[in-house]
């Protein structure tokens, strides 16, 4: 099968096949994508290793404040460096905020939502005893979420796993433009 497409040149007709020159074009592209991402892209900042000391396993009722409850553990526990994971649960009532703009320095909105909403999942990641967990819910209407706020209450069960690390600490520390970044503490 040969592919090829006419080019009107004025008065002249040119046949010229595609395949050759698209994947020239892309093979060019993708070598200069890699080559802008590899200058412009920072590079991970790892961590050193930690252990996983101890996992709690946490149910919460209906009406039980979510972040609150967590925080209730995480000090009970004296948990300083962790994880946060909901996997399962819904809630009725919850507050969380999320980014508004591209800016260098963050622009957040805040919103509370009422009604019956399943959560598909949230987590984050325990800095010197302190949370910092994203939120994805859901309804009819579809997915949505942010950083979970005070003031969430679960309509009819939250099930949570919260991980104790041992080794080297993390802590957040604000950047110029005021995002609080992990790092060792």
């Amino acid at each position: 099968m040969k592919m090829g497409c006419t080019l009107n040149l004025g008065n002249q007709n040119t046949k010229m096949k595609r395949t050759p020159h698209i994947a020239a074009i892309l093979a060019t592209l993708l070598a200069l994508t890699k080559t802008v991402a590899a200058q412009t892209a920072p590079s991970p900042k790892i961590f050193e290793p930690a252990q996983v000391q101890a996992v709690y396993r946490v149910l919460l009722d209906r009406d039980s404040l979510l972040l609150e409850s967590i925080l209730d553990v995480i000090k009970q526990k004296k948990i300083e460096d962790g994880y946060v994971s909901i996997s399962a649960g819904s809630v009725h009532t919850c507050t969380y905020h999320y980014v508004t703009s591209p800016a260098p320095k963050p622009v957040n909105a805040f919103k509370t939502v009422k009604g019956a909403f399943e959560i598909l999942n949230a987590g984050g990641i325990i800095a010197a005893g302190e949370p910092h967990i994203h939120i994805t819910l859901s309804s009819p209407e579809g997915a949505f979420g942010g950083h979970l706020e005070n003031g969430c209450r679960v309509l009819y069960l939250a099930e949570i796993t919260i991980l104790q690390f041992r080794g080297p600490a993390l802590t957040r520390a604000n950047n110029p433009n005021g995002v609080a970044l992990l790092k060792p503490k």
